[in-house]
């Protein structure tokens, strides 16, 4: 007896269904600049996507703004291999962002012309309900 498996393109997760969740931030970089983690600013931040198009940014268990966003595949002339990219679009949020998905790691990318990047790691289900557990007690 032969089992074949395929994947289909259905099965795949789109760029929007990868950005969904809660990323936890590890480090920014900026051109000319000693990059900057947790440690070093002593906060703990992270952002929150979800299905229905919402961001919600935290700092140490506190909201500190939120957005509506939406996903766009954007043309990104000057890298042959990546023709386009996808871009976080938020409303009432700062600047536009493009992002990749690599497994359990987000990479955030200014999209205002300033050379800038932020790395963000998938949040663990025990780690999204100790944050959860320590709002409720604020």
């Amino acid at each position: 007896m032969l089992f074949t498996s395929a994947c289909s393109r259905d099965s795949l997760p789109t760029a929007e269904e990868q950005l969904v969740g809660r990323w936890e931030w590890v480090e920014s970089t900026a051109e000319a600049t000693p990059s900057v983690t947790p440690a070093s600013t002593g906060h703990r931040v992270w952002v929150d996507f979800d299905r229905r198009g919402r961001a919600r940014f935290y700092e140490d268990g506190a909201l500190r703004s939120a957005a509506a966003f939406s996903v766009r595949r954007a043309i990104h002339a000057t890298d042959r291999k990546r023709p386009f990219r996808h871009m976080i679009i938020y409303r009432g949020y700062r600047s536009n962002q493009f992002y990749s998905v690599s497994g359990n790691r987000l990479l955030i990318e200014d999209a205002n012309g300033k050379s800038g990047a932020h790395i963000y790691r998938r949040a663990s289900r025990s780690s999204e309900a100790q944050v959860a557990s320590t709002q409720l007690l604020d």
